[in-house]
C-alpha cells in the first residue's frame, strides 16, 4: 500500500514528517503485529501520539518488541547506522551492543508495569559508522493494551551527550584556572551589583580575616580597605560600572586583616559586564599582593640626599633588584638605569640617557606614555602606566612602570620642591596574558552554560507540553472504559457471572490509570517556577486542607493538632498541594487498629542551624521550620531520600493505594519556594517531615 492509500485508510498515521512517511509505507503485515487495520486501539493511539510529538520518542510493542520512533528521535541514530532499518525491527536484533543494558529495564516495565527513570545514563550505540559513547536521559513507561496488560514500552528520551561533554570540559577548564590562580598567588573576586553579593576565593578570605567556608559580606570587603583609600576605591568601582567607561577597573590600595592587623598593598584589576540596557550585572577580577614591590619603591623614595651623594651604593643596591630601576632629574630627564634595564633592552648607557627610553617603546604606546609622564612632571602626582617595551631579542613585553617624586623639606613641614624622580619597571606580560585568557575562558564557559541551560529549558517545556497533551488524550478512552464498564455491570451483571470479577478488575485498573494521569499532570504543572509570590497564611492553608479531607478524617478517626503557624511569601495553590499530600499520607499509612494522630508545629531557625546535608536555594538568614509528625507505620531511614522521587513506593499497591507521585510534588513545591525538606522515621514509630521555608 502506498503512502497516500495508507493515509486514507489509517488517518491515525497522519503527519509525522519523515518517520510518518516511512511508517505509512512500511509493510507491517510481515511483522507479528500485522497490518495497521489489525492493530489494537491502544497501539494506534500511542503511535499517533509518538508521530505527532516533537519530543524524542521510541516504542517497543508486542512479545518481540517491534519498534516505532519519530522524527525527533531520528537524529539520535546518526548516519550510516540503524536508520531506517530500526523501524519495524525486533529490538534484540537492532540493539546487540546495548541489549545487556536496556533489556533489564524493558523487562522491569513489562513485569510490573512500573516506569523507570534514568538521567545522563551512558549507553553506547553504533552510529555514524562506529560505536559511540552516548549519554541519555530517558524514561521507560508501560503502554497497556485493551486487556489491561502491558502491551508495549514507551521510551521518552533526550540525548545529553553534548551537555555532558560541555560540562566536563567546563569543569576541566575551571580546574586549570583554579590551578593557575593558585600558582600566581592571586585573590579573585566576583561582585553582583544587582544583589550586592560579593564572592571571593580562599586566599581573598584569608586576607580579609575570614575562614574558608565563610561568606564575604560586601561591607566587609569595603571595611578592610584603609580609611584613606576607601573612597578612592569606591569611586573606581563606580566608574567601572558606568557603561561609557568600558567596564575596566584598576586600583592600588591597602587592606588590613581585622584579625591579625597585617596590612597588604594590593592591585585590583577587573572588568564589568553589562546587560543590553547598559546596566552592569557583574564585576569580577583579581587582587595581587604587591606589598614587597611597593615597599621597595617607598624605600627608594625615602632615600635622602645621602643616597644621591652615594650613587655608587645606590647602583649596587638596585642592581640586585629584579625590577628595572630608573631615576630622573626634576624635569624628567633620565640619568640613571640599573643593570636590569640594560639587560632587558640591550641598549648602551649612551643610548639610554635622556629620551632614549622612548626608542624601545611600542609605537602605539608612545603618545599615551608621554602624556601621562608629562602630567606627573607638572603636578607631582605619582606616575603609573602599563606599556609595551621592546626586549633585546625584538619581542615586545608588557611592563608596569611606577615612579614617585622625592621632595626637599619645605617650610612648616610641608613638602618642598622635587629633587628627583625614582621609578621601576616590572615585567607583567605573563600576568596580563593570564588575566586575558582568564576572562576569555570565563566568557566561553558562561556561554556554554547558557546554551546548556537553554537546551534544558526547552527540554523541560517539551516534557511539560507532552505530559499535558498526553494526559488529556489518555483520559478520554479511560472515561469510555469506565462508562461502558458501569453500563455492563449495571445492565448485564446477572448474565456475566464470573465475568463481573474481571469487569471490576478492569474498572480498578482504569481508576488507577486515571489517578496516575491526574497526578502526572499535577506534577508537570508544579515543575514550573511559581509566579509572583504573595502573603499566604499557612494556618488558612491547613484549614482548607482539613475541610477537603473531612470524610477521610472521620472514617479513620484521625485527630490533627496544629499550633500557631506563620504567614509567608509563597504560592498558595502549591503550598496547599504540599500539606494535602503530607496529611493524606499520614492518614493513609496508619497502623492497623490505631487512629492517626497528626501534629503540625512551627519554629524559627537561623540558616546556620540547618542540617549540613540540606542545601536550600534561598540565601535567607532565617527559616520557618514547619514539622508534620504522625504515629503511622513509619519507614526505614535508608529510604529517606528515595521517597521524594517519582513513582517510588515502599509498600505494595495491595496494601496502600496511590501513584508514588505525592511526595515528589511535595519536594518540588519546597524547591520552588527556595526551601528544603527532610524526612525522619523508624519502622512502626511514625514519621516526621521537617519543612524549611525562607522567613
Amino acid at each position: 500500500m502506498n503512502t497516500s492509500d495508507a493515509l486514507d485508510s489509517y488517518p491515525f498515521l497522519a503527519g509525522g514528517g519523515e518517520m510518518g512517511t516511512l511508517t505509512r509505507s512500511f509493510d507491517w503485515s510481515k511483522t507479528e503485529i500485522g497490518s495497521p487495520d489489525e492493530w489494537p486501539q491502544s497501539l494506534r493511539t500511542t503511535v499517533s501520539i509518538l508521530l505527532a510529538s516533537r519530543f524524542p520518542m521510541f516504542l517497543f510493542w508486542g512479545p518481540s518488541l517491534i519498534q516505532f520512533y519519530n522524527d525527533a528521535y531520528r537524529p539520535s541514530l546518526g548516519n550510516d547506522g540503524k536508520h531506517p532499518t530500526a523501524l519495524g525491527q525486533r529490538a534484540e536484533e537492532c540493539w546487540p551492543e546495548t541489549w545487556p543494558i536496556i533489556k533489564p529495564l524493558i523487562d522491569q516495565v513489562l513485569a510490573g508495569g512500573e516506569a523507570t527513570w534514568s538521567e545522563d545514563q551512558l549507553i553506547p550505540i553504533f552510529r555514524n559508522g562506529r560505536l559511540e559513547n552516548v549519554y541519555w536521559t530517558f524514561s521507560y513507561s508501560p503502554v497497556r493494551d485493551e486487556s489491561g496488560q502491558v502491551g508495549g514500552v514507551l521510551v521518552v528520551c533526550t540525548e545529553t551527550t553534548q551537555a555532558i561533554t560541555v560540562l566536563r570540559k567546563a569543569e576541566e577548564s575551571e580546574e586549570q584556572l583554579r590551578f593557575a590562580i593558585d600558582a600566581a598567588e592571586l585573590g579573585t573576586f566576583d561582585l553582583n551589583p544587582i544583589t550586592n553579593r560579593f564572592v571571593g576565593n580562599d586566599r581573598l578570605k584569608e586576607w580579609f580575616g575570614l575562614p574558608p567556608h565563610a561568606e564575604i559580606p560586601l561591607q566587609t570587603a569595603l571595611d578592610v580597605i584603609i580609611d584613606r583609600d576607601r573612597q578612592r576605591v569606591t569611586d573606581a568601582i563606580w566608574e567601572a560600572m558606568q557603561y561609557a567607561s568600558g567596564g575596566l577597573y584598576d586600583a592600588v590600595y591597602t587592606i588590613t586583616n581585622p584579625q591579625t592587623g597585617i596590612e597588604r598593598i594590593v592591585r585590583a584589576k577587573g572588568k564589568a559586564y553589562f546587560n543590553p540596557d547598559q546596566t552592569p550585572y557583574r564585576l569580577n577580577g583579581t587582587l595581587q599582593d604587591i606589598t614587597h614591590e611597593v615597599t621597595i619603591q617607598q624605600q627608594l623614595i625615602a632615600t635622602n640626599e645621602e643616597l644621591v651623594d652615594s650613587i655608587r651604593q645606590f647602583t649596587f643596591v638596585t642592581d640586585f633588584m629584579p625590577q628595572m630601576v630608573w631615576a630622573t632629574q626634576p624635569d624628567g630627564t633620565h640619568d640613571f638605569y640599573n643593570r636590569q634595564w640594560y639587560a632587558f633592552t640591550g641598549l648602551t648607557p649612551d643610548q639610554s640617557m635622556g629620551e632614549g627610553w622612548s626608542t624601545v617603546l611600542h609605537p602605539d604606546d608612545i603618545a599615551r606614555t608621554q602624556a601621562i609622564w608629562q602630567h606627573s612632571l607638572e603636578t607631582g602626582a605619582p606616575y603609573e602606566i602599563e606599556y609595551r617595551m621592546r626586549r633585546h631579542d625584538g619581542a615586545y613585553r608588557w611592563l608596569l612602570a611606577r615612579a614617585l617624586p622625592m621632595r626637599d623639606a619645605g617650610p612648616d613641614g610641608q613638602p618642598g620642591p622635587i629633587l628627583r624622580w625614582f621609578g621601576t619597571c616590572t615585567d607583567i606580560h605573563d600576568q596580563k596574558s593570564f588575566a586575558t585568557d582568564l576572562e576569555q575562558q570565563v566568557a566561553q564557559r558562561t556561554r556554554a552554560l547558557q546554551i546548556a541551560n537553554l537546551d534544558l529549558q526547552r527540554s523541560n517545556e517539551n516534557l511539560e507540553r507532552f505530559a499535558y497533551v498526553s494526559s488529556h488524550d489518555l483520559q478520554e478512552p479511560l472515561r469510555k472504559i469506565q462508562s461502558f464498564g458501569d453500563l455492563l455491570k449495571t445492565n448485564y451483571a446477572s448474565q456475566l457471572g464470573d465475568g463481573v470479577d474481571f469487569l471490576e478488575r478492569m474498572q480498578s485498573a482504569a481508576d488507577r490509570m486515571s489517578m496516575l494521569i491526574k497526578d502526572l499532570l499535577a506534577f508537570s504543572r508544579i515543575r514550573n517556577q511559581p509566579g509572583a509570590f504573595r502573603s499566604v497564611s499557612i494556618s488558612h492553608i491547613i484549614n482548607g486542607v482539613l475541610n477537603d479531607l473531612e470524610l477521610s478524617i472521620q472514617e479513620s478517626g484521625a485527630t490533627i493538632d496544629a499550633g500557631p503557624l506563620p504567614t509567608i511569601e509563597g504560592d498558595g495553590p502549591q503550598l496547599r498541594q504540599l500539606f494535602q499530600n503530607l496529611i493524606t499520607n499520614a492518614i493513609k499509612f496508619r497502623q492497623p487498629g490505631v487512629a492517626p494522630h497528626i501534629r503540625i508545629s512551627c519554629e524559627t531557625v537561623s540558616s546556620a542551624d540547618l542540617p549540613e546535608e540540606l542545601h536550600p536555594i534561598s540565601t535567607a538568614s532565617r527559616f520557618y521550620l514547619i514539622t508534620v509528625t504522625d504515629n503511622g507505620i513509619g519507614f526505614d531511614e535508608k529510604y529517606a531520600d528515595r521517597i521524594f522521587q517519582m513513582f517510588q513506593r515502599l509498600h505494595g499497591r495491595s496494601q496502600y493505594g496511590g501513584t508514588g507521585i505525592g511526595l515528589a510534588i511535595v519536594q518540588k513545591v519546597v524547591d520552588n519556594h527556595g526551601g528544603a525538606i527532610q524526612a525522619v522515621s523508624q519502622p512502626g514509630q511514625g514519621a516526621r517531615f521537617c519543612i524549611y521555608l525562607p522567613a
